[in-house]
């Protein structure tokens, strides 16, 4: 990987490779030139048959990521051309994260605010540590949120739900966010990683082409039907059944094992 920043590492933990927003200075905001190294490490995990999942994080444990860094807006958001330029690296790893294969899981400590809560969007798990806090200051700092963002956004609570976050700016402590489904997991700061790495070993020891499947799946159920890639479910489905995952795993029930899948 070519990581230019200096301000995201990525590192493995066997099955498991880590994102790393390394901005602790300023509380991991998002800086110019992090996304494009974001892009690199996604890149580079998702053709990596050795890595079974992905977790993000903020360097430390006081942020996942505070937000977008407002000192770079003068020169970032200087005019609508300027601004459109900025979105394009963050726009594309938005969407290499929503179609990376392999489950994806936010581990979130301390703020996540703004462009960090959408940052954690991206990920199909969010499991965040009590002291967590979340918000959207949008509306406080004249921004109209982007589309896109939003949508998951009220894809995962709601348009209600979602009106009160955008409209008031307010900050969820960790309780509300659970309850409203912004979430998956509340887990004691000091015990976070741990619970984490363990929960995403889980998932590495699973079937790799049912987790795909499940993954692409659900995204399309998101969609109208005539916007279905129904061939591509098809083709999926039928590729499961016919792997020798599938003859693992039905081999090693009968012999009362652990499966050992090969993702094919």
């Amino acid at each position: 990987m070519n990581l230019t920043s200096g301000l995201i590492k990525a590192r493995t933990q066997g099955p498991i490779g880590w994102l790393i927003f390394d901005n602790p200075e300023k509380l991991n905001a998002l800086s110019p030139g992090m996304a494009e190294d974001g892009i690199e490490v996604i890149s580079a995990y998702a053709v990596d048959p050795a890595i079974k999942v992905v977790i993000m994080r903020g360097s430390g444990t006081r942020a996942f990521i505070s937000g977008g860094d407002i000192k770079s807006f003068g020169t970032t958001r200087a005019d609508p051309e300027a601004a459109r330029i900025a979105r394009e690296a963050p726009g594309k790893l938005r969407r290499m994260m929503l179609d990376l294969e392999k489950p994806l899981i936010a581990m979130i400590h301390g703020y996540c605010l703004g462009g960090g809560l959408g940052m954690a969007l991206n990920a199909d798990l969010r499991f965040a540590a009590s002291d967590a806090q979340f918000s959207v200051p949008a509306a406080v700092r004249g921004i109209a949120y982007a589309p896109d963002g939003l949508k998951q956004l009220v894809d995962l609570v709601g348009p209600s739900i979602a009106k009160d976050i955008m409209f008031s700016a307010r900050r969820l402590k960790t309780e509300e966010a659970l309850r409203i489904g912004l979430i998956n997991r509340v887990v004691e700061a000091d015990e976070l990683e741990a619970v984490t790495v363990a929960y995403a070993e889980t998932l590495a020891a699973n079937a790799p082409l049912s987790i795909r499947a499940s993954k692409y799946f659900i995204a399309q159920l998101g969609l109208e039907r005539e916007q279905r890639d129904e061939a591509r479910m098809d083709a999926m489905q039928r590729e499961a059944e016919a792997s020798e995952d599938f003859k693992e795993a039905t081999a090693s029930f009968i012999e009362k094992r652990k499966p050992v899948f090969k993702g094919r």
